[in-house]
Order: C-alpha cells, then structure tokens, then sequence
C-alpha cells in the first residue's frame, strides 16, 4: 500500500503533535476569554454556541442575507439545544432566559432561538470587541501555523 502524504489524514498523523498543541493553544485562549463574558457558565457558553454555529454558518454561505433571516432555523427550539448539548431541557430554559436578558441571544417568532443582532451585527461582537479582536488574532496565528504544514 503506497503512501500518500498529500492527503489531510496523513498530514495531520505527521503532524498530531504540532496541530493538537496550536489547537489547545487556541481553544485555551478562547475558553479563558469566553469564561470572563459569561462569568464561568460553561453551559451557558454551550448554549449560546450551539444558536451562534447557525448564525455563522448562515453568514459564510450568504453574506448578502438579511440579518432577521440569519440563524433563523426554525429547528432551534430549546428541546433541540437541549440535545445538541446533552443539557437538562429545564436547564437549557433558564440559561437561555438569562442569555436573553443580556441581550446575547432572542427567541425568534417560531420559538426558535437566534443570536441579538444590532445594525448587522451580533450582540457579542460589538459589546465585546476587545474580545472579539483577540479571538480574530488567535484565528489569524492558527491558520498560519496550520497552513504552513498543509
């Protein structure tokens, strides 16, 4: 059997070690800065990332599409987020309740929930820019190392 160097799963076997180190490295940082804007709630964090994924994928496929219609799956309900996550349903209502209140997320007219968005953009991006910054400059590092390899 030949080997073939070009493909993914053998670049990332070659380089397992430096890849799972940037990784770690990156999502270290992340969850540092993550645990200060939602004061140490992992699963408020999981929560918010589970209605943020659709925002974003949303935007990556249709950067033209209008901000009420990004991340508008009408699938996340709170018993969807609540078996995305593996989060107890009564849990995931009041966490969503409370990401509400800070005005992170909404639940949109078919009880699903979506990110806030503000002139264009989410919530968390303007309110924590600073933090946001930062996330874009850990992106900015891990894909150069990464890609070096690739």
């Amino acid at each position: 059997m030949s080997h073939n160097p070009s493909t993914p799963q053998t670049v990332v076997e070659e380089n397992y070690v430096k890849f799972q180190h940037e990784f770690i490295e990156f999502l270290f940082a992340h969850l540092v800065d993550m645990r200060t804007i939602f004061e140490g709630d992992l699963d408020g964090l999981l929560i918010f990332m589970s209605v943020s994924r659709y925002y974003l994928r949303d935007e990556r496929a249709n950067p033209a599409m209008d901000e009420d219609e990004l991340g508008s799956n009408r699938h996340l309900t709170l018993s969807r987020i609540a078996e995305l996550t593996k989060i107890p349903r009564e849990t995931v209502r009041r966490k969503l309740q409370r990401l509400e209140s800070k005005g992170l997320l909404e639940k949109g007219p078919y009880d699903n929930w979506r990110l806030t968005v503000l002139d264009g953009q989410p919530v968390i991006r303007t309110r924590y820019e600073p933090v946001w910054r930062r996330v874009m400059q850990r992106l900015v590092k891990l894909v150069r190392t990464l890609k070096g390899d690739v």
